[in-house]
C-alpha cells in the first residue's frame, strides 16, 4: 500500500506537472489569456469638395465722353494775347468796304483802330475754317507793330469770353503788296481765304516805315496735354 500510495502519488504529481507544463493539450489555469484583439476597420474618408463661389461677371465700366477742352466758339474772340511780343488786346469785329482801283473796284478790309480786328464772315475758334485777324503796325494803336518778330514755335491765345484758344506759329511770310500785279494781289489774299483746317491768320503791314508788304501768320491749334 505504501508502494502504491507512493505510485499514486507520483502519478497524481506526474500529471499535476504536466498540467502546469500545458503538455497533453490541457488549459493552463495559471497562464495569463492572451486578449481577444478586435480589429477596428479604418474607415476610408470620403473627400466632398468645397463648391468655390461662382465666378462674377464683371459690369464694364462706361467710358465718360471727355468734355473738350476747346468748345467750338459760338460767338467772334474778344482778345488776343501774344506773350513773346507784348500783345494783349481787345479783338472787335471788322468787314470791309469797296474801293476803286486801276479802274476796278476791289474789297478792302478795314482796320481795327486801338485793337485787333477779326474778320467777318471768317471761322470762329474752335470751328474747322481759317480765323482772320489783322491789326495796325505803325498807327492808331500799333497793336502789331512786332508781328513781324514771331517764328515758329511761338504761342498765340484767343480768348471767347473767359474761354482761351491755344495756338502755335507754324508759319510766317513776307509777301510784297504794293507796286505788284494783280495777279499777285490775288496770290497774297488767299491766306485769308478759307481753309479746310483749323487755324489762325493774323495779317499787318510791314515795313514799320512803309506799307508795302504784308506780314502773314498761320498758327495751328495747340492741344492741351
Amino acid at each position: 500500500m505504501g508502494v502504491l500510495a507512493l505510485l499514486l502519488l507520483g502519478l497524481g504529481s506526474a500529471v499535476a506537472y504536466r498540467g502546469l507544463q500545458g503538455d497533453s493539450g490541457l488549459a493552463n489555469p495559471f497562464a495569463t489569456p492572451s486578449p481577444t484583439v478586435t480589429l477596428t476597420p479604418t474607415a476610408t474618408p470620403t473627400f466632398t469638395p468645397t463648391p468655390l463661389p461662382p465666378t462674377a461677371t464683371p459690369t464694364p465700366t462706361p467710358t465718360p465722353t471727355p468734355t473738350p477742352a476747346r468748345p467750338p466758339a459760338s460767338s467772334p474772340p474778344t482778345r488776343i494775347v501774344i506773350p513773346k511780343i507784348g500783345v494783349d488786346s481787345k479783338v472787335v469785329e471788322v468787314g470791309w468796304r469797296m474801293e476803286e482801283k486801276d479802274g476796278q473796284l476791289v474789297s478792302v478790309w478795314n482796320v481795327a483802330d486801338y485793337a485787333a480786328g477779326f474778320h467777318r464772315g471768317s471761322a470762329y475758334p474752335g470751328h474747322i475754317g481759317n480765323t482772320v485777324i489783322s491789326g495796325h503796325h505803325n498807327i492808331k494803336g500799333e497793336v502789331f507793330r512786332y508781328l513781324v518778330d514771331l517764328e515758329p514755335g511761338d504761342e498765340v491765345i484767343l480768348y471767347v469770353g473767359e474761354v482761351e484758344y491755344k495756338y502755335v506759329v507754324e508759319e510766317k511770310f513776307i509777301l510784297p503788296d504794293k507796286y505788284v500785279s494783280a495777279e499777285q494781289k490775288r496770290e497774297n489774299g488767299k491766306w485769308i481765304r478759307y481753309f479746310p483746317d483749323e487755324r489762325l491768320t493774323l495779317v499787318t503791314c510791314w515795313p514799320y516805315t512803309n506799307n508795302t508788304h504784308r506780314v502773314i501768320v498761320i498758327a495751328k491749334p495747340l492741344l492741351d496735354e
